[in-house]
Formats: C-alpha cells, structure tokens, sequence
C-alpha cells in the first residue's frame, strides 16, 4: 500500500519541456504543498510575488480579537507599475499565533520587500483606526483594525461579533457594515495621501 502524505500531489509538470516551465518544476514526480494559513496566517506571501512589483497594500483587517493577529483579513493591492489592483481576502480558523509582525520578519529572512512592523506597546488593546509601515524599496502596508478606538467601544464589539457564531442578523449586518464603513470615511484623507506618496516613490525609482 502506497503512503499516503499530508499535501503531496502528482506534479504533471514532472519531465515536461519547454522553456515555460521552470526547471525545478519539472525534476520532481511528486509536489509537496502547504496551506498558507499554516505557513503564515496572512494572504501576504501570496501576492507579494516579484512579478506582481507591488506597491501598495491596504489590509482591512476583521479578526475577533487582536487586529495584528490577522486571523482575518482583506487586502487591496496595487501596482503603479502594471496599472493593476489586486483584491485578496484570508480567512482562516487557525490558531492566532502568527501575526504582521511575524510576516515582516518571515519576509526579512526570505528577502522578500516588506516594511518593519512596529507595534506601539498597548496598540493590541487598544488600537488605533489607521496604521501606516513603510520601508526602503518595499511596499507601503496601511493596516485598519476594524474595531478601534476611534470608531466604537471595543470590548463591546467584539463580544458582539464572534468567530464562530451562527449568521448574522440584519440588523448586526447594517451595524457591522455601519462601523467597517467608517474606518475608510474617517481615513479618506489619509489613504488619498499615502496612495499619492506610494506613486510618487515609484515615480522617484524610474
């Protein structure tokens, strides 16, 4: 009886020609793969592909509980280069043990650009509504906690809003739908201002 492996699949691509295909695609019978919520509880390493030369990334976070353990998140891409906006979003039940942080110090070891992720002591807490990171040639990450300081009382809120719970009623849609949709009207002027920075930059490095 053949064992059978957690994420290994048939590589069709194994002894294939062509300069398309990749070399180390093609040396292999067998691919092992892994879930990126298992990697790294973050859409991050998906679309910060080199080809896709992102510049920007606008993460609307919508965990239960800390808004940096990105249990769950939406992200909006953009690249001024390709003229193209990418829309990601994560959702996982994972274990809340991988956070921004943790993505900032993944990518610095596989020399991937991604700012410094600094986290003011207590911001878990008590977040605030709109967080900028930014570094040398990397992309600009604007991360938004959905419940914060600014929009509602957050204990309130998050024991409102649970992970697992059954469907939400109307009325707690409008209201979540209410309280999200601030997080961008109270920052418009901020997020103008950073995608007009993040376009200068790039216009700075051609």
């Amino acid at each position: 009886m053949n064992l059978w492996v957690w994420g290994r699949n048939y590589n069709f691509l194994h002894d294939m020609k062509g300069e398309a295909v990749p070399s180390t695609l093609q040396e292999t019978k067998t691919r092992d793969f892994e879930d990126a919520g298992l990697l790294l509880n973050s859409p991050y390493f998906s679309v910060l592909r080199k080809e896709r030369d992102i510049d920007l990334i606008i993460s609307l976070d919508f965990s239960e509980g800390d808004p940096f353990m990105v249990l769950n998140t939406f992200l909006i891409l953009y690249s001024f280069t390709h003229k193209k906006m990418l829309v990601i979003k994560k959702i996982s039940a994972a274990f809340p043990r991988q956070t921004v942080k943790e993505a900032a110090k993944t990518c610095k070891e596989l020399n991937i650009p991604f700012p410094e992720v600094n986290i003011p002591s207590g911001h878990s807490e008590k977040p605030k509504d709109f967080y900028v990171f930014k570094g040398k040639n990397t992309p600009t990450v604007i991360h938004i906690p959905l419940f914060n300081m600014v929009n509602c009382d957050i204990e309130t809120w998050r024991k409102k809003y649970t992970t697992f719970q059954g469907p939400y009623s109307a009325e707690k849609v409008t209201d979540l739908m209410e309280v999200a949709g601030k997080n961008i009207t109270n920052n418009k002027d901020s997020l103008l201002e950073q995608i007009s920075a993040a376009f200068g930059q790039k216009g700075s490095r051609c």
